[in-house]
């Protein structure tokens, strides 16, 4: 109805959007930057979630958050309100263990990242390590000739690391010089606004540095590749024609969407505004036209009102 409009539902008829709402057997939230932010819930929003779900819809939260397990995500969630359980609550680093566990990998992984990868694999018994903080007195030179790699790497596994330093491009680079050992990766995300002209680095940027130095191209297991919520689908608990996707972020949320025939839903608490939409809208990239959602609203809060 509504096919990469951007539509602002706030200025249709009540009736006409909860028509359309009312089509949707399926909602799929992200979670920072329209269920949260950071420690924070949203206004509105752990409400809003909740009245979806209790309105007889399947809901999801999926998030490229891999920095810890999804129960700990849940936790987090609940004690913000929002009913959620272990189940529907998808993580790109849930994405990455299922996927290596369907390929039967049985080897090492090195992960760049925080404790969330690791934590992941480790419930469905795939082995893998870290190299934080490593500090040395030699110049890189020294250290990259002198530095040990284990021959039983089989995968080096990319997502956001507060302790990414040279040492860790040169290590995950020495390991993805073998064109046999994969090259996966939790998201995009390059940054993350915090206000005051500050932000913070996320996975995009860990990711860049070693592709390119590697040569090689990652396979991006988290938002928008659909392989997040596969399982999902092949067990008929996510249609896509009856799926609605909400999200803050235009190139992971919306491109998800897109990618996986969902409908899409632009809010205005996150990553990106509308300005940003525009500019998309105005530029005539092709390529870039998957990302222009189907509709919008301010906040997630905003959709109460049509829910019936």
């Amino acid at each position: 109805m509504f096919k990469q409009t951007c539509t602002n539902l706030t200025k249709l008829p009540k009736q006409r959007v909860r028509q359309w709402l009312s089509t949707f057997e399926t909602i799929i939230c992200d979670a920072d930057g329209v269920l949260w932010h950071f420690n924070k819930s949203i206004d509105g929003a752990p409400e809003t979630f909740n009245l979806l779900k209790s309105s007889g819809r399947r809901t999801f939260v999926v998030t490229n958050n891999s920095a810890e397990l999804a129960e700990v995500l849940v936790k987090k969630a609940n004690g913000f309100g929002i009913d959620v359980n272990d189940a529907s609550m998808l993580t790109s680093a849930t994405s990455i263990a299922k996927y290596l566990a369907s390929k039967k990998f049985g080897k090492k992984a090195y992960v760049v990242g925080e404790s969330g990868i690791r934590e992941e694999l480790a419930k469905l018994d795939i082995c893998s390590f870290s190299v934080n903080y490593e500090k040395t007195d030699m110049s890189m030179l020294k250290y990259a000739k002198a530095m040990k790699l284990d021959p039983d790497v089989g995968a080096v596994i990319v997502g956001k690391d507060d302790t990414f330093t040279v040492q860790t491009i040169i290590r995950a680079c020495g390991y993805l010089l073998n064109p046999r050992v994969l090259f996966l990766g939790t998201c995009l995300d390059g940054a993350y606004p915090i206000g005051n002209n500050r932000v913070l680095i996320g996975a995009g940027a860990m990711i860049a540095a070693i592709k390119t130095i590697s040569e090689r191209k990652p396979l991006i297991l988290g938002k928008p590749n659909p392989m997040m919520v596969q399982e999902e689908r092949n067990n008929g608990l996510i249609n896509p024609e009856t799926t609605l996707m909400i999200g803050d972020t235009l190139k992971t949320d919306i491109l998800f969407a897109y990618n996986s025939g969902f409908q899409s839903m632009f809010v205005g608490t996150g990553v990106n505004n509308l300005e940003m939409v525009e500019r998309i809208r105005c530029g005539g990239n092709k390529k870039l036209m998957a990302m222009i959602p189907d509709t919008y609203l301010p906040s997630l809060a905003d959709l109460q009102e049509f829910i019936c």
